[in-house]
């Protein structure tokens, strides 16, 4: 009798197995007939018993319910649902001989379900969840990827960049600078915005060699967009290499030349290179071609005034440029001892210092009708125009023209 009772036991066992076996078969026949609650009570069945909880396939018929459920509902919760069920089946079977015939389709199916709300809270600006969709979109590839099962799902370049902008808009930088540099290696050329940021990342980090480097390949790839010409000019001023910023706003003015706000852009980067100042606005050593460099900012700013005559910051810059020029030649003159100040070269700055207060009088005086003209200045403007008037008070009192002098004064209080 013992031995008749071990073998109902053995059975009984197997009967077990074979009901649970049976709920895998029937989730599975269940979602072909599209009885979807159907199938999950039956594979949620066969998951909670001990004996198949641990059955591959069974896994595997979830994910397959879950998958079918995204694609309808376009549901990423229940992708990731199927990712995780898909998983588990290759993970206890990484040759699962359904999951060899049908495993890229499906998991594709997930990886996009998944992708698709990342662009769609992208849209609404929910940036964080934006960026984890994509994130958890790319481990579903990276995972399929590495599992060798004769299919493969493409990376999606266009993907990887918007996972990087969403991560920059949520404030999460060191995960967007890993995405963006990944979108630039792919050569992502759809969207100029991966550039800027991803060159503005470099410039935060200090990293000059890969701040040029992305500015570049930019260039290369939008030779249209401006953002990349001024990019690059940052990229020299900041650095403090002159000479080549210098030379690449020389060229983009002879290609724009009619473009007012860029040529007087490049006289005022002459002007201040040849007058360097501290981060306190105290004067520097000059530069050595300090003549030269003066010139051709003169030269320069006439330009702009052939384009836009009566603009006001023009005019003062253009004043401001002799102006200081007279103050420096005044400044030399003041430094001679009393025997000095009758000698020939007295003499010749004195006459310098004169002919420059001259030619910069009607400058300021444009400037001062420019300004007067705008009526609420911005504060920048403002600024400006506080320094033409200071410099009109000075040279009409030189002038003796005591009436312009209190009438300029008048200005001065009222601003």
């Amino acid at each position: 009798m013992k031995k008749l009772f071990v073998s109902l036991l053995f059975c009984g066992a197997s009967f077990a197995v074979v009901a649970q076996k049976a709920k895998i078969n029937s989730a599975d026949e269940a979602l072909k007939a599209d009885k979807i609650d159907q199938a999950k009570t039956d594979i949620e069945a066969a998951l909670a018993n001990e004996k198949t909880k641990d059955d591959a396939r069974a896994w595997y018929v979830k994910g397959k319910i879950y998958e079918t459920v995204a694609l309808k509902n376009k549901s990423a919760a229940d992708a990731e649902t199927a990712y995780d069920a898909f998983k588990k089946a290759l993970e206890i079977n990484p040759k699962l001989p359904e999951a060899l015939l049908e495993m890229n389709n499906r998991m594709f199916n997930v990886y996009a379900t998944i992708g698709n709300a990342g662009y769609g809270n992208l849209n609404e600006q929910k940036w964080d969840s934006s960026y984890l969709y994509f994130k958890k979109a790319g481990e579903v590839r990276d995972f399929y990827n590495g599992k060798n099962l004769g299919g493969s799902i493409p990376t999606d370049t266009a993907m990887v960049f918007y996972a990087g902008y969403a991560a920059q808009q949520a404030g999460k930088k060191e995960e967007a600078f890993d995405m963006l540099k990944k979108a630039a290696a792919l050569k992502f050329k759809t969207e100029p915005a991966l550039y800027v940021v991803l060159a503005q990342q470099y410039e935060e980090r200090g990293d000059n060699a890969n701040w040029l480097a992305t500015i570049d390949s930019a260039k290369a790839m939008f030779p249209a967009d401006k953002r990349f010409a001024d990019m690059e000019m940052l990229y020299y001023s900041k650095t403090g290499k002159t000479n080549e910023l210098l030379g690449m706003m020389e060229k983009k003015v002879n290609d724009n030349p009619s473009d007012f706000a860029l040529v007087l852009d490049y006289a005022i980067r002459l002007d201040n290179v040849a007058n360097p100042r501290d981060e306190k606005g105290a004067d520097m050593p000059k530069p050595a071609n300090y003549d030269e460099l003066m010139n051709k900012a003169e030269e320069v700013y006439k330009k702009a005034l052939t384009i836009k005559p009566e603009d006001a910051t023009a005019n003062f810059q253009l004043g401001a440029l002799y102006f200081n020029r007279a103050v420096a030649f005044n400044k030399e003159l003041n430094a001679f001892d009393s025997k000095q100040q009758s000698s020939p070269k007295a003499k010749e700055l004195q006459t310098k210092v004169q002919a420059l207060m001259d030619q910069s009088l009607p400058y300021f005086e444009k400037a001062d009708a420019g300004f007067s003209g705008m009526g609420k200045l911005e504060p920048s403007d403002k600024r400006t125009y506080e320094s033409a008037l200071y410099a009109l008070q000075k040279i009409y009192a030189i002038k003796n023209m005591n009436d312009k002098v209190e009438v300029v004064k008048k200005k001065l209080e009222s601003l």
